[in-house]
């Protein structure tokens, strides 16, 4: 674990840039920098808490933001780690968009219902064997994670991606790689249970695999209206207990 060798460093609030964004953009220097090396265990969210002067609230959507993009690796019971394997680009211009505000989320969500639909019925037309099988694999990573306990995040996203792909057009492929992320660092937060969101990805698989274009577009909605609802729910709770 890396922490004598960082700097310690007390953040305020800029016009320009949120906590969550300076601490993100903090973390990604001590990678590009070489301070933090792929396998490396980050400090706990404490010692970060302590190191930043922040709140728990800001540490976490940082390093939730980081996993979504897979960066980072959240290992239930030992910490956060850097992923050894890690290939997105740490480009501080597409991380800050990470950190949404709750309506942008809803806005997020409602514009990527409309571009997976057109996703998914593109995928059944187009998909090779190679997309299908690649389907198939992720879904088999999914479950064996699940059956670990291990974060869901990486394997769950790599689904929707894999479906992207397997539509052949690039620019989908691009637009979902930098959707996703947006979307899933907020959705951590709606904790949904992993055997749920195993379900609500293989439904959509499935529909893939049948070749349903209906059936996808339906899955689709019914799983980001899951999504939405469940968000909703959890805000609500954390409101009532403020």
């Amino acid at each position: 674990m890396v922490t004598d060798n960082l700097e310690e460093t007390k953040l305020v609030r800029q016009r320009d840039k949120t906590i969550t964004q300076q601490i993100i953009e903090k973390i990604t220097s001590y990678i590009k920098s070489g301070e933090i090396a792929p396998g490396d265990k980050l400090p706990s969210e404490k010692e970060l808490r302590e190191r930043f002067d922040v709140g728990r609230s800001s540490i976490r959507e940082a390093l939730h933001a980081l996993v979504a993009l897979g960066i980072l690796d959240s290992q239930p019971g030992k910490g956060y780690y850097v992923r050894r394997d890690y290939s997105m680009p740490i480009d501080n211009s597409v991380l800050f968009n990470l950190v949404l505000e709750e309506e942008d989320f809803f806005d997020m969500v409602e514009l990527r219902e409309v571009i997976e639909k057109q996703i998914g019925v593109m995928a059944i037309q187009r998909a090779t064997d190679e997309d299908i099988r690649q389907v198939k694999l992720a879904l088999e990573e999914m479950n064996e994670a699940l059956e670990r306990g291990d974060d869901l995040i990486y394997y769950t996203t790599q689904v929707h991606v894999e479906l992207a792909r397997a539509s052949h057009n690039s620019t989908a492929v691009r637009i979902m790689e930098m959707l996703l992320p947006m979307i899933v660092s907020k959705a951590k937060e709606a904790h949904i249970p992993p055997d749920r969101d195993v379900r609500e990805h293989e439904r959509l698989a499935r529909a893939f695999l049948i070749g349903d274009a209906e059936k996808m577009k339906q899955e689709v909605e019914e799983h980001l209206e899951y999504l939405r609802e469940r968000f909703a729910e959890v805000r609500s709770k954390e409101a009532a207990t403020d």
